[in-house]
C-alpha cells in the first residue's frame, strides 16, 4: 500500500499546517474532516480534522504554529495546532473532559 497524500484545494489549509498534516499522513494519522474554511475563530480560517492524537513534535513545528490542548467535549478534540499567521487549525484526537492540560 503506498503514502497517502493529501493536497487541499489552492487557499484552503495555509502551508504550515499543510506540511504537519502531510507528516501525519506520513505516520499513519487519517483525515476524519477534510480542510474546509469554517470562518471560525477568524474571518477566513480553515478547520481539518484528523482522526488519532498527533504524531508530530513540538519542535518539528514551523514557525507561527502553536500547540494547545482542548478538554472542552463541546468541540469533540484534543489536541489543536493553530497558525497564527492565517488563523487555520488542524485539531486531532478524541476529547478527554478533565484532564489535565
Amino acid at each position: 500500500m503506498g503514502k497517502k497524500h493529501f493536497t487541499a484545494p489552492a487557499g484552503c489549509l495555509c502551508q504550515e499546517l499543510q506540511h504537519i498534516l502531510h507528516v501525519e499522513l506520513e505516520r499513519g494519522n487519517a483525515i476524519s474532516e477534510p480542510p474546509i474554511r469554517t470562518d471560525w475563530p477568524e474571518p477566513g480560517s480553515v478547520l481539518a480534522s484528523l482522526a488519532h492524537d498527533f504524531k508530530t513534535r513540538k519542535n518539528e513545528l514551523p514557525k507561527g504554529v502553536v500547540y494547545s490542548i482542548c478538554n472542552d467535549p463541546h468541540y469533540g478534540w484534543h489536541g489543536e495546532y493553530f497558525c497564527e499567521i492565517h488563523k487555520h487549525i488542524l485539531v486531532a484526537g478524541a476529547s478527554r473532559p478533565g484532564q489535565p492540560t
